[in-house]
């Protein structure tokens, strides 16, 4: 059994007894008052999470049901991907697997889609929406949201779509300030909560967009939840146990402040690819993102030969980590170092990640 600090997949994140411990309250019912001053509280403050003044919607599901909700929203008929790795392209099948026409701008594993790569792409082409990763949890990779959001905001009849998963609460999201049409994240990344509930930030340019639109479906309908935002009251039964977990972490995060937050995931980050570049001649790993595009969040690391054997040398040690994802699968693994992780916590299992290498 993982020892709790010793859990560093890239998500879900380890998540802390107190945290846990908030889901044990009573069930309440989802339509009463005592529910919509939950909804309430924990909708207006995601905003500050998000950079936006609108509530966060909360949906019941994972992370990839709050981007289908930005795809069946935010989209009419053709896309520009921005494929940074395995969850960008995840995003663009969504797109195409909602009837959209789809083309991608895809970087190989490390690097980032060029700006004017994307400006060319939007001269050229007829789109309506864009999608982009902006913390790319296969590579570690840290995309220029806000540079992109510029570019697009030329364009005033094109939507930014954006992928936040594994970036809310690790770094500074400003939705409102890039204009984009929809952010989207997902509680068991960055806020260090138990898999579950899905966010999705949305403008009103969105709003209205989605009103145009005939296949929005039922479950993931943007419209519903604008409408039962204004009653602080979710459109169906919501997982009312994670609301009460949502509601003690974002206490939690408030006390911390935002600002030391970044700080924090800033500094883990730092540690882990200063780490990787002192062991690089000794062990043969190296990093799989390019210097100035690291994420804060999650970082991957190419190892010597396959990674079968560093997981499970860590394993064996009483750590777990993150294998490979996409076409890195085999040959990469991932230290997770978001949520609620500590400086000291990476260090101390990087020191044990060390021993596993040079013992190979």
């Amino acid at each position: 059994m993982i020892q709790h600090g010793h859990f560093f997949v890239p998500g879900p994140t380890e998540v802390r007894p107190e945290v846990l411990e908030a889901m044990r309250r009573p069930m309440i019912f989802h339509r009463n008052a005592e529910m919509e001053a939950l909804m309430q509280r924990v909708t207006t403050r995601l905003g500050a999470v998000f950079g936006t003044r609108r509530p966060v919607h909360v949906i019941t599901g994972s992370g990839t049901a709050a981007m289908e909700m930005a795809v069946r929203g935010g989209s009419r008929r053709r896309v520009l991907s921005v494929v940074h790795g395995d969850f960008g392209e995840r995003f663009a099948k969504m797109a195409e697997s909602c009837g959209r026409s789809v083309e991608r701008l895809t970087a190989k594993p490390g690097d980032t889609v060029p700006l004017d790569r994307v400006r060319d792409a939007l001269g050229k082409g007829d789109f309506d929406a864009v999608t982009a990763t902006y913390s790319e949890t296969a590579t570690g990779v840290l995309a220029d949201i806000a540079g992109i959001a510029s570019i697009v905001r030329e364009r005033p009849d094109c939507l930014l779509l954006v992928d936040a998963v594994s970036a809310a609460g690790a770094v500074p999201v400003t939705m409102d300030a890039w204009d984009a049409g929809a952010v989207v994240s997902a509680s068991q990344k960055a806020l260090a909560l138990p898999p579950g509930l899905g966010f999705a930030a949305v403008s009103e340019q969105f709003v209205e967009r989605a009103r145009a639109l005939g296949d929005r479906g039922t479950y993931l309908d943007v419209l519903r939840y604008e409408e039962f935002a204004g009653k602080h009251q979710s459109p169906t039964t919501p997982a009312v146990s994670l609301l009460f977990a949502l509601d003690f972490q974002l206490g939690e995060i408030e006390a911390e402040s935002l600002e030391r937050r970044f700080a924090r995931h800033t500094a883990m980050m730092t540690a882990c690819t200063a780490w990787v570049r002192g062991v690089e001649s000794a062990t043969g790993v190296a990093l799989v993102a390019r210097p100035g595009s690291f994420s804060p969040s999650v970082t991957c690391i190419r190892a010597k030969d396959t990674n079968a054997p560093v997981l499970r040398g860590m394993r064996a040690k009483g750590y777990e980590l993150g294998g490979g994802q996409g076409e890195l699968s085999k040959t990469s693994f991932r230290v997770g170092h978001m949520g609620d992780h500590t400086v000291a916590g990476v260090e101390a299992m990087l020191d044990v990640l060390e021993q596993v290498l040079r013992a190979l």
